[in-house]
């Protein structure tokens, strides 16, 4: 029998383990490989690569399966992905809502952008329907273009007449925001991804939170305020990061993954409050700092 010598992008993905692991290991990661790979096209053996090159960042940086953070990541990803569906199904009702100034279909930005929004969704549903029947690997697969869909809105933006230009607040957060949802779902341990009853029982309650939420600043959205003035219902998704963190303890991996998985939408809704700084602003910024030193402080009491 002969033996197979490593692909170039096997040799690239091996070199991101640390040198120890990768000396103790790497023989092994080139067998899975090979097996995983035999008979194969260049794109599974591209992707085989692909995913053994993340598993040599999730070492480097902690996030492996044996890790804390890496465990906390696996309980996030699949909520992540619900939050993301319920906020481009958000970001769809805003466009059809009546009353709301969107943008004209006169020009090829303009029909990308809002053809995104109506894409976008059916990207994100059939990433869920991918984690909730245990397919992962074509559900990390679809969050991809669904982020790049995402990404692509801010140059269409810049170069429609919508006045956009100035809100940097906006533009930038229409880049960080689906980067942090894509890092939490993509970053998470593949061999603690899987589909169980109690990975779809969590799922179904954040999806009805995110119902509840974006239900209420969606409905607040029509009523009269002053110009500029900020929505209490804006900090309903720092309480929700708040009540997380509170409830953050060893024994409930599932309150640290609410908690990461969160964290982008509270980026969106917060961050808004805060440049220029509001009092709601301040109140939900107070509530987030204050939340997250309870599970430093058990730490604390835990190692004293």
């Amino acid at each position: 029998m002969t033996q197979r010598h490593p692909s170039r992008a096997l040799r690239w993905a091996l070199r991101l383990h640390p040198a120890a692991y990768r000396a103790e290991h790497g023989a092994e990661l080139t067998a899975i490989h090979d097996q995983a790979t035999q008979g194969a096209g260049r794109a599974e053996r591209l992707r085989e690569a692909f995913d053994i090159a993340a598993h040599g960042l999730r070492q480097r940086t902690g996030l492996g399966s044996d890790r804390t953070a890496g465990q906390i990541l696996a309980q996030a990803a699949p909520l992540a992905v619900a939050l993301a569906m319920g906020g481009s199904v958000m970001n769809l009702l805003w466009l059809l809502a009546p009353d709301v100034r969107t943008l004209p279909p006169d020009s090829l930005p303009n029909v990308l952008v809002l053809t995104g929004q109506f894409v976008a969704p059916l990207l994100w549903f059939a990433v869920l329907a991918g984690v909730w029947t245990g397919r992962w690997a074509a559900a990390r697969a679809l969050v991809v273009p669904a982020t790049l869909l995402r990404l692509c809105d801010v140059p269409l933006l810049l170069l429609t007449h919508s006045g956009v230009r100035g809100d940097h607040t906006g533009m930038a957060l229409n880049v960080v925001v689906p980067l942090l949802t894509a890092a939490v779902v993509l970053a998470a341990p593949r061999d603690l991804l899987g589909s169980s009853s109690s990975q779809r029982t969590a799922v179904a309650g954040t999806t009805a939170l995110a119902v509840l939420v974006w239900g209420a600043q969606f409905a607040t959205a029509f009523q009269y305020l002053p110009p500029g003035g900020p929505r209490t219902t804006h900090t309903l998704w720092a309480a929700v990061l708040a009540v997380a963190l509170l409830c953050w303890r060893r024994d409930r991996p599932a309150a640290a993954g609410l908690a990461v998985a969160v964290l982008p939408v509270v980026v969106q809704s917060t961050v808004p409050l805060l440049l220029p700084l509001s009092a709601f602003g301040e109140g939900a910024l107070l509530m987030v700092l204050l939340s997250a030193a309870a599970p430093l402080l058990r730490a604390r009491r835990r190692h004293a």
